[in-house]
């Protein structure tokens, strides 16, 4: 049997085809733009929808229809939009990076208090996040006519079955459920004028969803009737797809935001709000957190200084160790976030000498976001979490120097991970799982997820930048009072 995994994420759509064995046999994508300007940070809803069942008719283009048995979603969390009495969308979806709704997000602050918000929904108050949104899209004036607030999953649930329902995960990212207690916040939605019927159902991750309709066949190319299961959160998908899914794995997921998200068996809330969430298998838990600043650092710093591209890049940082003991860079350009939360702070060069050229600064960015990994398990290990393995995806997982300092930062095993689609071929182990092509998640996992070779290991460039971190820390508590 074949299963399409179909990723909505901030840029586009990947679908991706897969056999039982978890097999790639083709791939689709239609990429999408974002609305912005300065906090506001918009998308089509409906980019969503066209893009989507644009990908899945690329991998269906020369294939039959009727043999796919599945299909299920992975999808970026809390950007939502607001659907009128006919589900259509009233204006752009607005994202997960827009921050318009500050002021609401500090009422719900003062009124609840940041330690129940957190504990409660296992994130910090955040106007990006849907309990501050919504009650700022509520206040605007331009959603008179809403009905109901869906993020993206709900949106692609409705779009191919008729049924605009939620998953765990996902709902987790809005900060109206309760992670503990299960189900939403009832003192959440109560603060934020926010009522349960303006909120879709939530069931659980792998259950049916429905079936494609008519519509949905047209638009896609599937038969009409083809199951579709509850997918998950992109992050909580990549843990499937990566086989980062037992207890004390770690995943870095490292495009321009690098996210490190921890296997446990229950919720981890701690002093530096590590995010903690349901996992898609039954009695697990992820805890997360972003590494803001730590991806996007060097793209911006290639976009803007340096002309040769990142095959270029890798090579002659590859070379360039012996320069290095007193060159630093705090990757904190848009404020030290996760675990500083210092959000005043601003990027720093420091130890820079007549003799540093732009290659030497870009694997001072490289050796930064390393360093700010091994704080993260570090973190992650004072918290009570015992970390066994960090496997690496994304982009960072394409450069073997970067590879090689992260590993050499830390003290526990690197694995790279071979699957490119790993957020799309988790959204298939979800499919094949609910269809009963397995028992179990990590039946579906051990059978179909992505391989991962071992990361080259220095004891050299270890002992190098073991030494090069704890001057690293010294010299940031020292920048940190300046913030403070």
């Amino acid at each position: 049997m074949l299963y399409i995994g179909l990723d909505i994420g901030t840029t586009g759509a990947k679908a991706l085809l897969v056999d039982e064995k978890g097999t790639a046999l083709d791939r689709g994508y239609a990429g999408y733009s974002l609305i912005s300007d300065g906090a506001r940070v918009e998308q089509r809803a409906d980019d969503w929808t066209e893009c989507g069942a644009n990908a899945i008719r690329q991998v269906l283009l020369n294939r039959d229809a009727s043999q796919i048995a599945a299909v299920a979603l992975s999808t970026q969390g809390a950007s939502t939009v607001a659907v009128d009495a006919a589900n259509r969308p009233i204006g752009n979806a607005l994202t997960w990076m827009d921050t318009r709704a500050a002021q609401e997000a500090k009422e719900l602050g003062a009124a609840l208090g940041d330690e129940y918000i957190y504990r409660s929904t296992g994130w910090r108050i955040n106007p990006a996040l849907d309990a501050a949104k919504i009650m700022y899209m509520k206040r605007s004036g331009s959603y008179g006519s809403a009905r109901r607030f869906l993020s993206t999953l709900e949106y692609m649930n409705l779009f191919l079955t008729g049924n605009p329902v939620c998953d765990p995960t996902n709902s987790c990212m809005r900060q109206m459920y309760n992670i503990t207690e299960g189900g939403y916040d009832a003192r959440i939605l109560d603060a934020a004028g926010i009522e349960q019927s303006e909120l879709p159902d939530i069931v659980p991750t792998g259950a049916l969803v429905g079936r494609v309709t008519q519509q949905a066949s047209a638009a896609t190319g599937l038969v009409k009737g083809t199951p579709v299961y509850n997918g998950a959160h992109d992050q909580y998908c990549a843990s499937l797809g990566a086989a980062s899914s037992n207890i004390g794995d770690l995943l870095l997921s490292a495009g321009t935001t690098w996210v490190v998200m921890g296997i446990g068996d229950k919720p981890l809330f701690t002093d530096t709000y590590i995010a903690p969430g349901v996992h898609p298998i039954p009695g697990l838990y992820g805890v997360m957190a972003s590494l803001v600043g730590s991806g996007a650092s060097l793209q911006w710093f290639k976009d803007r200084f340096i002309g040769e591209d990142f095959d270029e890049i890798n090579k002659q940082v590859s070379i360039r160790a012996e320069k290095m003991q007193d060159l630093f860079f705090y990757p904190y350009l848009s404020g030290a976030h996760y675990p500083e939360w210092l959000l005043d702070a601003r990027g720093t060069f420091s130890g820079i000498a007549l003799e540093h050229d732009k290659f030497d600064f870009a694997r001072a960015i490289m050796e930064a976001a390393a360093f700010s990994v091994r704080r993260a398990v570090e973190d992650f290990s004072g918290n009570g979490f015992s970390p066994k393995t960090l496997r690496v995806m994304g982009g960072a997982a394409n450069s073997a120097v970067w590879c090689s300092l992260i590993a050499a930062a830390l003290d526990i095993p690197v694995e790279v991970c071979d699957q490119k689609e790993a957020c799309a071929l988790g959204a298939a182990i979800i499919a094949a799982t609910g269809d009963g092509a397995y028992e179990s998640f990590h039946g579906a996992v051990e059978a179909m997820a992505g391989k991962a070779r071992l990361a080259p290991q220095s004891l050299e460039l270890s002992a190098i930048l073991g030494a090069k971190y704890a001057k690293y820390r010294r010299m940031w508590d020292g920048i940190a009072r300046y913030y403070q």
